[in-house]
């Protein structure tokens, strides 16, 4: 099936360290990896099981969780393509250090621990390692800034900081059917009900609007006052 090779060397591209790797380079590690669907709300990986090896989205989005000391989902990370994740596993063969979840229907290549370690093995160009060394920085400085905000800011701080980063600073609405109020209190640690008040307080307030469909900020600077913030870490692409 060359044609899906063609379109997979095309997105795999896309990722940052393979970006310079020859057509004939990505055909070796598509081959070397699976392609794997899954549906919404579908396990890709749970926290603690054998590792699963690397994956890069290809399609879809994908949630990184933790389950708190209270049994409560934190949303740690969101995935969108095309990106890499759950790449520690593939350098030290660990458990899983958290779960994903499929949040729309998801198309993932996957890698395992031994298959990609023989592929940077092959590879002289350290780009491939390097670029694993990155994410994976770039991932530990969001994890320590989610720590710093379950530790020192009060809910409502912690919704107004998510709602500045899922809006772009305000550039752009927050689509209610992507981010369902469930899913908004999981990203903060929280319940439904709680997060609930909490966009009432600020629709009340004037910082932001509402409706069924959409959430719309209407003062940045406000917003920015009360989740205490410079904007947040990226995942390097």
């Amino acid at each position: 099936m060359p044609h899906k090779n063609v379109d997979l060397s095309n997105l795999l591209k896309r990722v940052w360290h393979f970006r310079h790797l020859t057509a004939s380079d990505l055909r070796t590690i598509i081959s070397a990896g699976k392609i794997k669907r899954f549906k919404p709300d579908n396990f890709i990986f749970q926290t603690g099981d054998p590792a699963a090896g690397m994956f890069v989205l290809l399609s879809g989005k994908v949630y990184l969780c933790k389950t708190g000391a209270m049994g409560q989902e934190q949303i740690i990370a969101t995935i969108v393509p095309v990106i890499m994740f759950n790449e520690l596993t593939v350098i030290d063969g660990g458990p899983n250090p958290y779960t994903a979840i499929a949040a729309k229907n998801c198309i993932t290549w996957n890698i395992d621990c031994q298959a990609f370690q023989e592929l940077v093995r092959s590879y002289p160009d350290p780009e491939i390692g390097l670029g694993l060394l990155r994410v994976l920085a770039s991932r530990t400085r969001l994890l320590i800034d989610r720590c710093d905000d379950l530790s020192s800011l009060p809910v409502m701080a912690r919704t107004a900081k998510l709602l500045l980063e899922l809006s772009s600073f305000g550039k752009k609405p927050i689509m209610r059917r992507e981010y369902p109020i469930r899913d908004l209190a999981a990203h903060i640690a929280s319940v439904p009900e709680v997060i609930s008040r909490s966009l009432k307080q600020l629709k009340d307030e004037g910082l932001i609007d509402y409706d069924r469909k959409v959430i719309t900020l209407l003062d940045i600077d406000q917003l920015k006052d009360l989740a205490q913030i410079t904007p947040l870490p990226t995942f390097v692409p």
